[in-house]
């Protein structure tokens, strides 16, 4: 029996809500039809065991559909670096869903033959590549319909902020209006951990009948989309009742969540110490910590340490996996600073006529500047424009054909021009 969630029906029509979405609104008539005598639903709207139509099943068909050790060479062609262990258990995960969807829509498999739909969720501290790795990996490893969205802008229903199905919505906008492919696509859902309830020790009067804002009316929500639930879908983003809402299926949609969770391991280790008496640390929790900790298996799988952090444990129970990313250490970091962040640089100064000169220490200091500040890949781009400003607001001022050359003095970092050279010695 296909179930569908009402819940998203307002009784009466808001104000419009102005969304910061670069695109127009889908025409209901964009749309392919799905109502109880479209031949593609079999006459079952939006149930997810409807027949696909000969157009879908083409296009399946024509997608990648490499394998484990293919998606990693890939995300690595694409220019992701590190993480083995998590790129590893990420790529087998795709691989088992892209065999999946083509048991269920090519072979004609019975869905209930088969293990359901796989849900990620990525933790890690920042800058260690969690959003990029999903972004990649689904959007131009392997082709398939691909939105990421912050999650900190929804609430319940859209009571402040943005009703939970336009995460759907945004899908259906990346698949072209194309409700088969929105089907099939991938949600990945950033600063996941943002959504972690402050009152998550509280049962507040009429829980679970009204909306909140606190975290748990989002999560509620979730809930029944990870499951796999049919959904009506908004196809523009306002808080009108009457706009069309075609019934779109969760089943086979891959979520991918993605979150820092800082404060997390100092739960875990205070749940393995006194909670009272002589035995207690009080800077455990609450006190300054790392930020760029590394989580073990065992830790991420204790679903206490997440309802401690504010979360349904439920919810955390619909992830089929949960992968642990560690900080970037000091050789990954570098070869990102060299392939990703100073390769952009040079060819924007190029474009301008300036040459850009870094020595070896100066990229060594770079990166150990970023692993001090605990900022992952995301410092490194940071640090290096700090130690570019005044040589660069120079050379731009001046409009003039030049080279900025870093060099390293001690411990310190120094910019200078210098008139360019006919052959440059830059790397």
């Amino acid at each position: 029996m296909t179930r569908i969630d009402i819940t998203g029906f307002d009784d009466e029509p808001d104000d419009e809500h102005d969304d910061d979405f670069d695109a127009d609104d889908f025409d209901a008539d964009d749309l392919d039809e799905v109502g109880p005598e479209s031949p593609q639903d079999g006459g079952q709207a939006g149930s997810p065991d409807a027949p696909p139509s000969p157009a879908f099943r083409a296009w399946l068909a024509e997608l990648p559909f490499p394998t484990p050790l293919e998606i990693v060479a890939g995300l690595r062609e694409h220019g992701y670096r590190g993480q083995d262990a998590a790129v590893k258990s990420v790529a087998l995960a795709a691989h088992r869903h892209l065999r999946r969807l083509r048991h269920l829509y090519l072979d004609g498999v019975p869905r209930r033959q088969l293990p359901p739909k796989q849900n990620l969720l990525l933790i890690g501290p920042t800058g260690c590549g969690k959003t990029f790795l999903a972004e990649t990996l689904f959007e131009r490893v392997l082709a398939i319909p691909t939105t990421t969205v912050d999650i900190t802008a929804f609430s319940e229903s859209g009571y402040i902020g943005e009703d939970v199905s336009t995460l759907v919505t945004r899908l259906l906008f990346a698949s072209e209006g194309d409700l088969e492919k929105t089907r099939v696509g991938m949600i990945c859902i950033d600063e996941f951990d943002k959504l972690a309830s402050s009152s998550n020790r509280a049962v507040f009067a009429g829980q679970g009948t009204t909306k909140d804002v606190s975290g748990f009316g989002v999560q509620r929500e979730l809930l029944k989309m990870f499951d796999g639930a049919t959904i009506p879908v908004p196809t523009h983003f306002s808080h009108e009742s009457y706009s069309s809402k075609p019934l779109v299926p969760t089943h086979d949609i891959a979520f991918v969540c993605c979150g820092a969770f800082s404060g997390l391991k100092s739960i875990s280790q205070a749940k393995g110490r006194f909670g009272i008496g002589f035995g207690r640390d009080d800077g455990v929790i609450g006190g300054s910590e790392s930020i760029a900790v590394t989580y073990d298996q065992a830790e991420v799988e204790n679903v206490v340490y997440f309802q401690e952090y504010g979360f349904l444990p439920e919810l955390i129970g619909r992830f089929t996996r949960i992968v642990p990313f560690s900080p970037l250490d000091e050789a990954t970091l570098h070869q990102i600073l060299e392939d990703n962040v100073l390769k952009g640089v040079r060819k924007e100064l190029e474009l301008a006529g300036i040459e850009l000169v870094v020595e070896d220490a100066v990229a060594q200091l770079v990166v150990r500047e970023a692993i001090q500040k605990e900022t992952g890949a995301r410092g490194l781009r940071a640090r290096l424009a700090l130690h570019l400003e005044d040589a660069l607001f120079e050379a731009f001022s001046n409009k003039a054909s030049a080279t900025v050359i870093l060099e390293r003095e001690g411990e310190q970092i120094r910019s200078r021009l210098a008139p360019t050279k006919k052959k440059s010695a830059s790397r």
